[in-house]
């Protein structure tokens, strides 16, 4: 049997869906409203309303992406049928925005927590911010499922109190202070400066991606399941948005801005807005949710962040290194990078308004990507509504890329420092797998490495308003993208996998064992030994958890790269041919490991189970559960289970 890691068992529900995105777009409310304020004033509720409108439309459009690619609609699963390239663009963005994103939502946490001061004059809450990073870095070493449970217990206890809040601030509507976004109506530059105040806030779209690229672990039909967990969570933010940026607004300005004119609230306006509608009580109380909630955020773009790593390097197109698992499926590389970076990005812009100006050109490059490429696809038919809406949308959203590429120098040389350091990564991977000439392969690769020094050399020393920087980086990801696609075409394009060696044996088996092993050991060799006594086969099981939440589109993990998979099936084949025994090897990817446990013995049909897999405790129990339990509790009648250290 081949590895089937590209098969992996669907079992992510509506109800698993919907609090991951509530965790993206509820969330960003708790700064969204704050900055609306603070770039438009009492324009803000039309560009909240606006914002609204885009985020309705895009989730129409998402729904129609779910539909058609239920193996990952992402987009870098969706544009790789266009351009891989253009793929590897869209994946890298979509770094940007989960770096950006676990910086943002982790340091605004601790502003609703109230933290403040320094420490030997350095700012308490940049330290109290990276070493929650660390934390919850450290966590996710163990591919935790039980923060999961704690994120949809925090989620919709937040639904709960941003409804109280609401609810008492309807009385107080009628004093909502609205100013249009443009007072002259012919004047140019004011329909400019709208477009522009409309852009700064487009930041409440993210977390629809994260979504999109999981249809290949939803439970079928993907189409039902995307619409149960989209619609919901777009009905309630943008109702609760509305009302919200309505009851800002309804505010008196002294509560609204200093009196040197800085608007307040900026990091924290839903805890204004609950001192001021419910009482200061409540308002505590709130806050300390609403930050858990950010922390939340924090830990699902950490995870977003490993799993798009985890496809690309997979895929070939990003370094191998990130798409290593630890004995917990969790590609270790991949998190330290997913550590790393956004603590750097704090380091250098320790503010809420700098960062939100990173924020929203990953998250909007990767939707105008995703839309444009799916509507204008022949890979499947499209209703002419569909295409219209994808590509209308998706030009909407082009025009706002560019908008904020041109308005945020700071935002501008990020994105294009994630892209020429990924395409150099990638360049500087397919030189090593192609086929080139040992010379040519060995000038592509020190090509990758100038791009990647000369763009680090950039970021680090040229102004980021530098207009030479903006076109040395353009050039350089060109030069990059070109000399790929012909390095590529030496590179192998599909995944070999390496064959199990299976063992007829010198015998006719009357009965099956299931060995589920996790390690080499001495169990291995009883096992065989007890087969051979009592004529039975033998079903060796090797289960390579994958902890993170990725689709099942791209390379599968390979045996190959699997060296405690290897190592156990060498342990059971050495005695299998010293005593003849038939023994059939299975290698299964992804998924709850006692179900394909129990999945396997049942297609075998075996009347034994060994397990000599340890029962997990402490710190680790309450990240990954316990395996034995849930086999033993669903053992079917006819099976024994028996269990060894």
């Amino acid at each position: 049997m081949t590895a089937v890691g590209d098969n992996r068992p669907r079992e992510l529900h509506w109800y698993h869906a919907g609090p991951m995105l509530f965790g993206d777009l509820g969330t960003s409310r708790l700064y969204v409203l704050g900055l609306a304020f603070y770039f438009t004033r009492h324009a803000s509720l039309f560009h909240i309303a606006f914002v609204n409108v885009l985020l309705v439309l895009v989730g129409v459009c998402y729904l129609i992406i779910c539909r058609k690619y239920p193996d990952g609609g992402g987009v870098y699963s969706s544009a790789r049928g266009t351009s891989r390239a253009l793929a590897v663009v869209g994946g890298l963005m979509l770094c940007a925005d989960y770096t950006v994103t676990a910086a943002l939502s982790c340091l605004d946490a601790f502003r609703y927590l109230g933290v403040g001061g320094e420490i030997m004059g350095i700012s308490l809450e940049l330290l109290c911010t990276i070493g929650a990073i660390a934390v919850i870095g450290a966590a996710n070493w163990f591919g935790p499922r039980g923060m999961g449970r704690i994120a949809l217990i925090v989620a919709l206890v937040t639904v709960v109190l941003t409804a109280i809040i609401a609810v008492c601030a309807l009385p107080s509507l009628h004093h909502t202070r609205i100013e249009l976004p443009v007072r002259e109506r012919y004047s140019i530059a004011a329909w400019g400066g709208a477009w522009v105040g409309f852009t700064e806030i487009v930041l409440a779209l993210s977390g629809i991606e994260a979504i999109a690229n999981m249809t290949g672990i939803m439970v079928p039909p993907v189409r039902t399941t995307s619409r149960k967990s989209i619609l919901p969570v777009l009905a309630e933010v943008v109702v609760l948005n509305l009302i919200l940026g309505a009851a800002m607004n309804a505010l008196p300005d002294a509560k609204l801005i200093d009196p040197e004119g800085h608007a307040l609230g900026t990091d924290n306006m839903m805890s204004l807005l609950a001192t001021a509608y419910v009482g200061p009580a409540f308002s505590h109380a709130a806050s300390f949710v609403f930050g858990a909630l950010l922390l939340s955020a924090v830990n699902t773009a950490i995870a977003d962040l490993m799993a798009i790593q985890y496809m690309m390097a997979r895929d070939g197109e990003l370094p191998s290194l990130l798409g290593r698992l630890n004995r917990h499926g969790v590609p270790h590389y991949g998190l330290l990078v997913a550590m790393l970076v956004p603590a750097a990005l704090l380091l250098i812009f320790p503010d809420i308004t700098q960062l939100a100006g990173l924020y929203a050109v990953g998250v909007v490059a990767a939707i105008t990507i995703n839309l444009l490429t799916t509507g204008s696809t022949s890979q499947f038919e499209l209703r002419p509504w569909e295409r219209r809406i994808l590509l209308g949308v998706g030009g909407v959203m082009a025009c706002i890329l560019v908008t904020l590429l041109f308005n945020k120098p700071s935002a501008r040389a990020f994105s294009m420092a994630v892209l020429v350091v990924g395409l150099g990564g990638r360049l500087f991977t397919l030189a090593g797998r192609s086929g080139l000439a040992p010379t040519a392969s060995h000038a592509a690769r020190l090509l990758a490495v100038a791009c990647i020094t000369g763009q680090a050399a950039l970021t680090a020393f040229v102004p980021a308003a530098n207009t030479v920087s903006l076109l040395s980086s353009v050039a350089a990801a060109g030069l990059l993208v070109w000399v790929s696609k012909r390095v590529s075409t030496g590179a192998p394009t599909t995944a070999l996998h390496t064959p199990l060696e299976n063992l007829e044996g010198d015998y006719s088996p009357v009965t099956t064992y299931v060995l589920a092993a996790s390690r080499p050991s001495s169990l291995i060799d009883g096992v065989i030994q007890d087969a051979r006594h009592r004529q039975a086969g033998v079903v060796v099981v090797y289960v390579r958890e994958v902890a993170i939440p990725v689709s099942g589109a791209g390379k599968a993990e390979d045996l190959a790269d699997d060296q405690v998979a290897r190592s156990v099936f060498a342990e059971a084949l050495a005695p299998a041919r010293r005593l003849g025994v038939p023994v059939r090897l299975v290698y299964l990817i992804g998924g709850a490991v006692a179900d394909q446990i129990l999945e396997t013995a049942i297609e075998a049909d075996a009347s034994k189970i060994y397990m000599q897999i340890r029962k997990r405790r402490g710190i680790l129990s309450f990240f990954k559960g316990d395996v034995i339990g849930p086999v033993a509790e669903r053992l079917p009648e006819n099976m024994e289970l028996v269990v060894r250290a």
